[in-house]
């Protein structure tokens, strides 16, 4: 299973706040399929303090050990950010919708209400923290 982590579960996770939730999201991502493209590298800096950003790349290099390499935005299909902007996305969430859907990702994991919202009409699931955790962590 493909997976994109956005932003918000890395902060949520390494950030002051660790929230257990977005932790154990993150490592049960890391047991796939795990993809980042350069605008999620880049606000999740932007938002984490910096003595975390060491935890961070650790993570990151740990879990994409088998092709270590970060998606770069431009990549991406002009045309298909543009058609959800259409869809009324913001911009930057713009992007993540088409990137998840250009990389053929099964799933994003995300606290941003309004990928939640939105979930019923993308071409990928979309489960927050909790609920990624619920649904496919294996039973004991």
């Amino acid at each position: 299973m493909r997976v994109v982590l956005d932003a918000n579960e890395y902060v949520f996770a390494f950030g002051p706040s660790h929230k257990p939730d977005c932790l154990e999201a993150l490592r049960l991502a890391a047991a796939h399929d795990l993809r980042i493209c350069r605008s999620i590298v880049r606000e999740v800096l932007r938002n984490l303090p910096p003595k975390a950003h060491g935890d961070f790349f650790d993570f990151l290099l740990a879990a994409i050990a088998s092709d270590p390499e970060i998606d770069e935005d431009f990549a991406v299909p002009f045309e298909l950010g543009a058609s959800y902007e259409d869809q009324g996305f913001k911009p930057a969430d713009a992007l993540i919708a088409a990137y998840i859907e250009s990389i053929g990702a099964d799933v994003l994991v995300s606290e941003n209400r309004h990928f939640l919202a939105k979930a019923a009409r993308l071409p990928f699931a979309v489960h927050n923290a909790k609920s990624f955790v619920e649904t496919f962590l294996p039973p004991v």
